[in-house]
């Protein structure tokens, strides 16, 4: 079983338990742990966020490549925002394959500080987009005009 297969059955096993129980998990920490944990470790589970052994696993902006910075440097930016993750898992029919197709649908794609103050900043030229995804329902990186390197497009989990 991969990392992110222990994580779909964890989540699974938490989702489907009583309502009660599934809404005061999903307001602590441990909730958002689990959330991060699927895009944190390779399938093997070793640590990725701000390792080296990222840049052969997470996506990279054009500027965040072009910077030459190293991974632990870079911003692990969220395509959707973390908490829409949460409420669509909780707002889905909690099966396990819906778990996986909404945990796969997002990924962390290394960014520079300058493009993660871009999307998070809600004072112009900032985005505001820190926990929210644009109103025409565009992806958060493509409508903020940061390009994914191509050389990094294979990269995965």
């Amino acid at each position: 079983m991969t990392h992110q297969e222990a994580i779909i059955e964890t989540l699974h096993c938490i989702l489907t338990q009583k309502d009660e129980i599934v809404r005061s998990f999903a307001k602590g920490n441990p909730f958002d742990k689990l959330l991060r944990s699927y895009d944190e470790f390779t399938s093997t589970g070793l640590p990725l966020y701000r390792s080296k052994r990222g840049k052969d696993h997470y996506r990279y902006s054009r500027k965040a490549v072009e910077s030459k910075l190293e991974p632990s440097e870079l911003y692990g930016e969220h395509r959707i925002p973390l908490n829409i993750i949460r409420q669509r898992l909780l707002e889905c029919d909690r099966s396990v394959d819906s778990i996986k197709i909404i945990l796969e649908s997002n990924e962390v794609v290394l960014i520079t500080k300058e493009e993660q103050m871009l999307l998070d900043a809600k004072e112009p030229p900032g985005l505001g987009l820190r926990s929210k995804m644009p109103e025409c329902g565009t992806d958060r990186l493509i409508f903020a005009n940061i390009e994914i390197a191509e050389e990094t497009l294979k990269n995965k989990l």
